[in-house]
C-alpha cells in the first residue's frame, strides 16, 4: 500500500464523510487516515452553509447532502502504480447560492 505524504506527516488514505452518494464505509482498521471535512461559506455573507436551501432540499429530498461527496467509499487510499501517491476527492454543491436569503452571489 502507497501512502499520501506532506511535509513531516504520512497517511494511508483519506476519510471523507458519508453522504447518500458514498454507500459504503471504508475499513479504517490499521489505517492510518486523513479526515476531510469540506466548510461552505456564502461569498457575501460569509455565512457558513452545512444544509440545503428549503427550496432546493424540496427537489432532492431526504437524501441530500451539502456537500455531497462522490466516491466508491468513504476510505480513499493512493493507487498502487508505483508512481503516484495522490487520491482524488469530488464533490458536488446541490444548492444554488441565490437561493440563500439574503442572497450569495456565489460559494466560497
Amino acid at each position: 500500500m502507497q501512502a499520501i505524504s506532506r511535509g513531516l506527516a504520512t497517511y494511508d488514505g483519506l476519510k471523507i464523510p458519508s453522504t447518500p452518494s458514498v454507500k459504503h464505509l471504508g475499513r479504517e482498521t490499521g489505517k492510518k487516515l486523513l479526515y476531510l471535512h469540506i466548510r461552505v461559506l456564502g461569498a457575501t455573507t460569509k455565512a457558513p452553509y452545512d444544509t440545503l436551501c428549503h427550496e432546493c432540499e424540496d427537489c432532492e429530498g431526504n437524501r441530500a447532502a451539502f456537500p455531497d461527496f462522490r466516491a466508491r467509499s468513504t476510505v480513499l487510499v493512493p493507487r498502487e502504480n508505483g508512481r503516484s501517491s495522490r487520491v482524488t476527492v469530488a464533490f458536488t454543491l446541490d444548492c444554488c447560492s441565490n437561493h440563500r436569503k439574503p442572497n450569495d452571489s456565489e460559494y466560497r
